[in-house]
């Protein structure tokens, strides 16, 4: 419709309804501002990080993901809900500029010639999604009203905002509505819920009508303003925050979000976080653009079993305690001096075990529709517990000594790495005469009693496939992954620093491993240490060598479900090369699947360094996950991590299961 001067307003007349919608914008605008502003500051303030790199990639995310709204699918109902309210709100920008054009330009008219038909389709479209908020805003009230799901944080705030959506959809059609009761000839098809509307509020009373238009108007653009300041003070500032946190969220999979710590500078001021403002300002946006959904918490495993580890408090006690420190912060900045004794994190804010807790497998930042990070803020927080406060589980300190001096993390002497091969005529990487792969078996597969069958299985496979390959014998040492997930970035500098050595003196490029973790770091992570890797894991060359006709092993009769690992598929995207392998060995009929599976797996509970930990809190993760694939009826779980298979062995021993149904590497499968 033609913004015109025949929508001036009764109440206040011409000449002083610009002044009060003047006054009442300006005193809201003031409010959001003045809110915004400290947030803002403090941002500004914060640790550095580049995430300004690859705009194209980043615009691309945050179409599909912030606007088209595409993780938030993975719940469809939910889903549904909140992206009609979302897509709504971009239709109603247009509308908002109308009602404000009318209220501060009461005697202007505004023709736009040639766009008449423009105008009816967007009032047409306008009607559609109001209808859609209704029944989306509704639908959310029965959500928390009736059945408030245990993930939701159930508040008055939500109940105000979402009354308030509903009383300016009500109001857009009363607008209307009481407008084309005082001109019939300005109706017509794009305004099907006007019509309505002025059907049912028409009568002899004029004035009637003309009160219904005024209420309307003014409940139209109080709610909006109310409800901008109420953005700045509450979990719904994710509405301002969310667009560029997925914007500036990290880009590809692998690593973490994790950088190096430059131990040589000596300007470096902080060896992980201990308070608040040591997080870098993409951490601190992330804290800002949490809505309290808690999709996170229902995919977390270690929730699930019992552990003191909730992403969605996590975040939100880490939100508050940066709300409460902002006055510090600000202040502290202004004169130009930090606080002597400022209130650290670790045992007053989070709970040491709370960090503990984390396998870092991802599954929270897989399952956030804003793209928050979680894993490098845990990572960074047992930094600082490490090596600024020298506070961690007893369990590491064995393992970090032994990762220094042998590299490996059980205590294993150096010269006995390579013992598994003996007598399996397998070849020691020579840089004068190298092989097209070097094989980096890793430690468990170097030491492990069970590990190293896998190992042999791997040999065997390439092997017979007539793969190229050699490995470094007693030469390799840990990667560093457990150290790095374990808050000791100084070691994990010094094995990869070496490692990275090693393979630039010995000219290795391309490397094969069975392991995720290896292959996570020196895939990802090893960049930083000035050697370029085409990292391989063996399920994909594997399943490439299975495309090309040089199937592996024998075809088997058993029922295989698959568990994904964690590092392989939400940390780097590989789903398919482990199933088509499995495909190739028993075939599409005997393949199995659950519902907790390729970027919804569950986490066996070995990542993030806690293979090297007993879990002495509520159940174990292994055995979650066991009963998660035991309800395929499988012969065979089949694996293609080393302490996967570990993990899910025991707790299939734990839950008398073992003599029914047997653990695999995809390697062993059909030998």
């Amino acid at each position: 419709m033609t913004v015109s001067n025949n929508r001036a307003l009764d109440w206040t007349g011409p000449d002083v309804q610009p002044l009060v919608l003047g006054l009442i914008t300006l005193l809201a605008l003031v409010w959001f501002l003045g809110l915004l502003w400290p947030k803002f500051r403090v941002l500004s303030l914060a640790g550095k990080e580049n995430r300004f790199e690859n705009p194209v990639a980043r615009l691309w995310n945050t179409l599909t993901i912030a606007l088209v709204q595409t993780k938030m699918f993975k719940d469809m109902k939910p889903g549904w809900m909140h992206a009609a309210i979302f897509w709504g709100f971009l239709v109603f920008l247009i509308r908002a500029a109308q009602f404000f054009v009318i209220g501060f330009f009461p005697e202007t008219s505004f023709e736009f010639p040639g766009l008449e038909t423009l105008e009816k389709l967007y009032s047409l479209i306008k009607d559609c999604f109001v209808l859609l908020v209704t029944l989306a805003a509704s639908y959310a009230l029965y959500r928390r009203l009736v059945f408030r799901p245990q993930r939701l944080t159930l508040s008055g705030e939500g109940i105000l905002i979402l009354a308030l959506i509903l009383i300016i959809m009500v109001s857009d059609v009363l607008f209307d509505a009481a407008w084309l009761s005082r001109h019939p000839e300005a109706a017509g098809w794009w305004v099907p819920l006007g019509l309505m509307g002025s059907a049912m509020i028409a009568g002899p009373d004029s004035s009637f009508v003309v009160h219904v238009h005024n209420l309307a108007y003014w409940s139209h653009v109080g709610c909006i303003l109310f409800f901008m300041t109420l953005l700045p003070r509450s979990k719904h500032f994710h509405i301002v925050t969310s667009i560029p946190n997925v914007y500036f969220s990290r880009e590809g999979q692998g690593g973490n979000g994790l950088s190096r710590i430059d131990f040589e500078n000596e300007n470096e001021e902080t060896l992980g976080v201990t308070r608040i403002e040591e997080f870098s300002w993409k951490k601190l946006l992330d804290l800002h653009t949490c809505t309290e959904c808690g999709r996170c918490d229902v995919v977390c495993p270690a929730l699930a079993s019992g552990k003191p580890l909730s992403p969605k408090e996590f975040t939100i006690e880490l939100r508050d305690h940066l709300n409460r420190e902002t006055p510090r912060l600000l202040a502290g900045a202004q004169k130009g001096e930090t606080d002597s004794q400022p209130p650290g994190l670790m045992g007053r804010v989070i709970q040491d075990e709370t960090v503990w807790s984390c396998t870092t497998c991802g599954a929270c930042e897989e399952e956030c529709p804003v793209m928050i990070e979680f894993v490098n803020k845990m990572i960074d927080l047992r930094r600082g517990l490490v090596m600024a406060e020298d506070r961690y589980p007893q369990e590491f300190a064995g393992a970090f000594k032994s990762l220094e001096t042998n590299g490996n993390p059980w205590g294993f002497a150096w010269n006995s790495r390579d013992d598994w091969a003996q007598d399996l005529d397998v070849k020691i990487w020579d840089r004068d005469n190298p092989t097209e792969y070097l094989y980096f078996v890793g430690c468990n597969g170097s030491f492990d009693t069970r590990g190293k069958k896998i190992t042999q299985a791997v040999v065997s496979s390439l092997k017979e496939a007539g793969v190229d390959f050699s490995i470094l014998g007693n030469d390799e040492k840990c990667t560093g992954d457990p150290a790095r997930r374990a808050g000791n970035e100084y070691l994990f500098d010094m094995l990869a620093a070496g490692n990275a050595e090693t393979f630039k003196e010995k000219s290795v490029r391309k490397i094969i491993t069975h392991c995720p973790h290896c292959f996570n770091s020196m895939k990802n992570e090893y960049g930083e240490f000035g050697v370029e890797l085409e990292v391989i894991h063996h399920s994909d060359i594997l399943a490439q060598l299975t495309e090309r006709g040089k199937t592996v092993g024998k075809r088997s009769a058993e029922k295989v479900v698959y568990h994904d690992s964690c590092y392989m598929g939400r940390h780097n995207g590989e789903y398919d090369a482990p199933r088509k392998v499995i495909q190739a060995k028993v075939g599409a009929a005997s393949q199995l699947e659950v519902e907790q599976s390729r970027e919804r797996g569950t986490c066996c509970g070995a990542g993030g360094a806690r293979f090297l930990l007993e879990e002495k809190t509520g159940t174990r993760m292994s055995h979650n996950r066991v009963d998660e694939l035991m309800k395929s009826d499988p012969d065979t779980i089949a694996v293609s991590c080393p302490f996967c298979v570990l993990m899910i062995e025991d707790a299939l021993k734990a839950k008398n299961l073992n003599d029914r149904v047997k653990v695999k590497d995809i390697s062993e499968l059909g030998i």
